[in-house]
């Protein structure tokens, strides 16, 4: 069966350990190959030239992660405009808004009944996390840092409780159909 690639565009660092630990395996299954791209850390042309490579080839597509960041755009179709606006050959369709940060569906997936997430208080909803409160939780909790902490989420990461918990992570599963 012939694999192909899912350009998956990602703000940072962190989001990029996300698609490579959590959700590489789950494409991989459908026969897709995830290629993250970090966009932060290149320049908006490159950035462009890469999605035009991905828009023309049959063997690949993309799709391109945003944080809602809700402080600063209403709603999505805000924040989806100013992503067009800084990348122009983004085509609208391929925008997944992630609410409000990739942090959110870290913290989604946590099972806090496992002893080494004890010290997190998870609730109902993970949508509102920011980096900024995912700290503050890292940082009163028994982890060093925030990359240990990351890679033991991935490690027990619980693809049924983030789903519960996050609706723009289980529409992400639903729209790749990863979900049953």
């Amino acid at each position: 069966m012939a694999m192909n690639n899912l350009f998956i565009f990602v703000e940072g660092i962190d989001d990029k350990k996300f698609v490579n630990e959590v959700l590489a395996n789950l494409f991989y299954k459908k026969s897709i190959i995830v290629i993250p791209i970090t966009y932060q850390i290149k320049k908006n042309n490159d950035i462009n030239k890469q999605i035009i490579r991905c828009a023309k080839s049959k063997e690949c597509s993309y799709v391109f992660f945003s944080d809602l960041d809700s402080h600063s755009y209403p709603c999505i179709t805000s924040r989806k405009n100013a992503r067009v606006n800084e990348y122009n050959a983004l085509n609208q369709d391929n925008i997944l808004i992630v609410c409000e940060e990739i942090e959110s569906w870290y913290l989604a997936g946590l099972d806090n009944h496992l002893d080494q997430f004890k010290d997190f208080d998870i609730g109902d909803n993970t949508e509102g996390i920011t980096k900024e409160k995912l700290s503050e939780m890292i940082d009163k909790s028994s982890f060093e840092n925030k990359v240990d902490f990351f890679a033991e989420v991935c490690k027990t990461y619980n693809l049924e409780l983030a789903m519960k918990r996050n609706k723009s992570f289980k529409y992400f599963l639903s729209k790749f159909n990863l979900i049953d």
